[in-house]
């Protein structure tokens, strides 16, 4: 897919990686309309893709809501009059000491991170399956690929269930048109943070927790080349997007024999 003449929508678009790859496309010369739930950064974010002389759209948006969602589409299409491209980015941390964790915490996490991208997919593909294309990016982690930590289960278990239903969306939407990746990044300097939910973290969870995630990241990486990575992958039309190759390895190791895997962890030997 080539970007040109092209209109994305972006969820949490407004910073962080989202940010990054509305700018990367709209340098390409495609439309952007950008969502989130910060105003402030919305606009701030739009006049810097209208800077580049691209249409730019900021909606108001929070993707644990079905009615935010369908007028996000309701706006996009009204506006741009078609979407091409949709970025189901929009995420939030939540970790802790399990035992401790609420239901409703639990559910907050998979409202957005989860079915936040179910609401974008029922939203966007009737629209791109009707014009027989269209591409559409989750965004994952690589902790959708491996526990990075037990104190991080609810954003781990969130993100693995956004990797597994990238695979089956492929399966389903290629066949009929629509471009499908999934978008699995390490270590980014974004403001993720700022939102996240902590529950029960001792100084002792803390440092275990850094100790054992320490392992799969290797560089930080900006949410610019982010961006940039996701346009060539798009551009590819590559569906597995792992941007820090550091990791593959890993993962690798993982796939072979998950069990000693695991027990290399528990003894601290990765």
């Amino acid at each position: 897919m080539q970007f040109a003449g092209k209109v994305a929508v972006i969820t949490g678009g407004a910073s962080g990686i989202g940010r990054g790859t509305a700018l990367a496309m709209a340098r390409r010369g495609t439309d952007v309309v950008i969502a989130d739930i910060n105003d402030l950064r919305l606009e701030e974010t739009r006049a810097a893709i209208a800077a580049l002389g691209r249409r730019a759209l900021a909606v108001h948006c929070d993707v644990s809501q079905d009615a935010d969602v369908e007028r996000l589409g309701e706006t996009a299409l009204s506006t741009m009059g078609h979407v091409d491209i949709l970025m189901n980015n929009a995420g939030v941390v939540l970790r802790g000491a399990l035992e401790l964790i609420p239901v409703a915490d639990w559910e907050w996490s998979f409202s957005i991170n989860l079915l936040g991208v179910v609401r974008g997919i029922r939203t966007f593909l009737p629209h791109m399956l009707e014009r027989g294309s269209g591409h559409i990016i989750n965004t994952g982690s690589v902790a959708g690929l491996i526990a990075l930590t037990g104190e991080g289960a609810p954003y781990v278990a969130s993100k693995f269930a956004v990797v597994g239903l990238s695979e089956a969306l492929a399966l389903y939407a290629r066949p009929r048109g629509i471009g499908v990746s999934v978008l699995c990044p390490g270590s980014v300097d974004t403001n993720l943070y700022e939102t996240e939910r902590a529950i029960g973290i001792t100084p002792e969870i803390a440092l275990a927790e850094a100790a054992s995630s320490a392992v799969f990241h290797s560089v930080l990486m900006t949410p610019d080349q982010i961006g940039e990575v996701v346009v060539e992958a798009v551009q590819q039309q590559r569906f597995f997007v792992l941007p820090d190759h550091h990791q593959q390895s890993i993962i690798v190791q993982r796939a072979q024999d998950m069990n000693a895997f695991l027990e290399t962890r528990l003894k601290g030997q990765l």
